[in-house]
């Protein structure tokens, strides 16, 4: 760990010791009670924080952060969250736990309970940490509605509904939910060219006014069929489509003279559609043996253009024009059996497989228009079909060692083929491993110690198969059918320490060694040298996390919380270009994210703000370079009264500092290793302010 980062642990260690009370300031009848890894929070705690649903209630839950699991992977074994509802995971990847948490009133819960180690009664699947919402018994009709507006930068209104309604129908809950909406923001980019000496030699501007609409309906059913069995079925659909129409101007640049030099305009609609639906069946065979068996299928398709990028002479007119058309299907559908058997108190195993069928077909098509002929650009792997079959066994045991050490430990093995046909084809066969044991000390009721040794392997990303455009870039992205998983062994321990009832405070270090990590590689075809994903050998990651949340009274500010988040990377990786020691392309060596809350419960009135920042990320492509600058951070603040009819509203502005983002591209003559500069590019993205104002209620 570098000088800065140590730094950084002492000072928040430090302050979390002085600065930590018990519990908000306002709230003397609270309690949390404790015993054996688990800490309940009655909902008296939250009163101060003025909750609405149980979202609200659960992003107050000191030292937690809701997680939905790794979605973006297909099939189910990586999906599952650190969310139980009633002692049992709510949702899969067909419902959001926050879209979960949030049709849920707090009248309706009767505590919130933070699982804080693996415990055989609970399933942690991998979670250092799970919040169990408990409801209370006999809640009958509710729900839940949410109403925004927000104004862009460009003054266009956007209005957001989000709503659901429960209700009980004999055994059976059955839940409705809408989330529509549209919002109307614009880009801009402001840009600087310069040749191989430094000379700017041109110089541009454009505006990009973007509409985005979505229509997402929801559907969930509970059905308790008896003591011991139970059905859920969750399904969900999106409709969107998202306009825009881009001008841009480009001047010469001679000294200080600037002469109209060409041009830009394009307009584009991109549409699609997806529908999810997951059935999840639960048997309790004995009072220690239980099956569970979830059926997922998803199918999302979306269509881009065809989009004309069209260039003018200021003075002639039309010159020119690269029309591009493109376009995705997804199927993805999963079967996954599992038997969980509890032998005793001390002692959970589960084990089970998982099948999972997927496809993706992608298409992409470019020509350019001279203002008299439409000729076809070839570009490889443009139309290509992916197919997979992946299968996986697995299994997981949760040792309750004695009061205070636990031990959780599991292996998966995948099994899986890939397809791919069309312009390129080609299909291989994968097997992995992936082991993992957790240790978990409690040396008394206020400090945990987690250590952690495990092996990840990613999944192939279809997109990374097929070949992709980006005009205004003047990029292409060649698909490239050769890439393979990158693995991951990791080594991680953490120590967390509880302050009070409101206060927490964690550190986390980590080191990962990775094989065939993902990077750009170079291809080269008949028609060109292209970038595209690939493997560029093996590398390594060291991180350190902090994360606290403590109460603010000591320092003055009653019932006022603030949580800060800060994580440091030191990435490294051979270049296969250069030779040399570099970082990973696109990660961020520092991470800060702050967020403030104040209430005033007298006057029913809060306010508060969140803040974001990271480095600058570095990208290397085998002919660009890019630095990405995230110049002053992103900070969102807001006010907001419950004191009317028991709605709350709010008033927000995002994006305060609308400063934008930095990118420089620097391109060489050939190979990056070349080190000969060709020329480098400066631009400043931003989307800036927007203001919103909403209400939302519960009934």
């Amino acid at each position: 760990m570098n000088g800065v980062a140590g730094v950084f642990i002492g000072t928040l260690a430090s302050t979390a010791a002085g600065a930590i009370q018990d519990g908000p300031a306002s709230n003397n009848t609270v309690q949390v009670q404790r015993q054996a890894g688990v800490a309940a929070y009655q909902p008296t705690y939250f009163t101060d924080f003025a909750p609405v649903t149980a979202l609200d209630m659960v992003s107050r839950v000191p030292g937690f952060g809701l997680s939905n699991g790794d979605t973006s992977r297909r099939g189910l074994g990586d999906s599952f969250g650190n969310l139980l509802i009633n002692g049992r995971r709510p949702s899969n990847k067909s419902l959001s736990l926050q879209t979960v948490l949030q049709r849920i009133p707090v009248d309706d819960v009767e505590r919130i309970e933070l699982i804080q180690e693996a415990l055989p009664q609970y399933d942690m699947r991998g979670h250092s940490r799970l919040v169990n919402v408990v409801l209370r018994e006999g809640a009958g009709v509710s729900g839940s509605w949410d109403a925004r507006l927000q104004v862009s930068d460009s003054g266009r209104l956007g209005p957001r509904l989000i709503a659901s309604y429960s209700r009980p129908v004999g055994p059976t809950e059955m839940t409705f939910g809408i989330d529509t909406g549209m919002s109307g923001n614009r880009a801009q980019r402001r840009e600087s060219r310069h040749d191989a000496n430094g000379v700017e030699f041109s110089r541009g501007s454009d505006n990009d006014q973007r509409q985005y609409e979505e229509f997402a309906p929801s559907w969930s059913m509970n059905w308790d069929i008896d003591d011991n069995s139970r059905l859920r079925m969750d399904a969900r659909a999106n409709i969107w489509t998202w306009t825009r129409v881009r001008h841009a101007a480009y001047d010469s640049v001679a000294g200080n003279t600037l002469t109209p030099q060409r041009l830009e305009h394009n307009e584009t609609e991109n549409h699609g559609s997806l529908y999810s639906g997951t059935l999840s069946y639960q048997r309790d065979l004995t009072d220690q043996i239980s099956i569970e068996t979830m059926l997922l299928a998803t199918r999302d398709r979306w269509e881009d253009g065809p989009e004309a990028y069209e260039n003018y002479d200021p003075v002639a007119g039309f010159t020119d024009s690269v029309i591009v058309s493109a376009g995705a299907e997804m199927e993805e559908t999963a079967i996954r059996q599992t038997l969980s058997w509890d032998p005793n108190e001390r002692h959970s195993l589960e084990i089970g497989g998982e099948h999972a069928i997927n496809s993706r077909d992608t298409h992409l098509a470019l020509s350019e228009n001279d203002g008299v002929t439409i000729t076809p650009i070839n570009l490889p792997v443009a139309e290509t079909r992916v197919e997979e079959s992946r299968s996986e066994v697995f299994a997981n045991h949760v040792w309750q060692i004695n009061d205070r050490v636990s031990l959780e430990s599991g292996l998966r093995y995948e099994f899986s083929e890939i397809a791919q046909t069309g312009d390129a084809q080609q299909t291989r066969s994968f097997t992995y491993p992936k082991p993992s044991v957790t240790l978990n000390y409690r040396s008394d009721d206020r400090n945990r110690f987690r250590f952690t040794g495990r092996r990840d392997v990613d999944q192939l990303e279809f997109g990374k198969f097929a070949s992709s455009v980006d005009v205004t870039d003047n990029n292409s992205t060649l698909g490239n059918p050769d890439y393979v998983p990158q693995r991951t062994w990791t080594l991680e321990g953490e120590w967390e320490r509880r302050f009070g009832d409101a206060g927490s405070f964690s550190l986390q270090i980590g080191y990962d060694w990775v094989e065939d990590l993902d990077g750009w590689v170079s291809i080269v075809t008949p028609t060109g040298v292209f970038d595209a994903p690939g493997n560029i050998g093996d590398g390594t990651n060291l991180r350190v996390t902090g994360n606290m949340t403590t109460p603010l009274d000591s320092l003055g500010l009653n019932n006022a919380v603030l949580d800060i988040f800060l994580e440091w990377y030191n990435t490294n990786v051979e270049d296969p270009l250069t030779g040399e020691d570099r970082h990973w392309s696109g990660y961020r060596e520092w991470e800060l994210s702050l967020d403030f809350r104040q209430t005033f419960p007298q006057s029913q009135m809060a306010w508060g703000w969140d803040y974001h920042w990271i480095t600058d990320g570095e990208v290397f492509r085998s002919r660009e370079y890019q630095l990405h600058d995230n110049t002053d951070g992103d900070l969102d603040i807001y006010v907001e009264t419950t004191r009317f009819f028991g709605v709350t509203l709010r008033a927000q502005v995002d994006g305060v500092f609308n400063t934008g983002d930095d990118r420089q591209r620097v391109f060489y003559d050939g190979s990056r290793a070349s080190g000969i500069i060709n020329g480098t590019d400066y631009r400043n993205f931003t989307m800036g302010q927007t203001y919103q104002i909403s209400a939302r209620s519960t009934f």
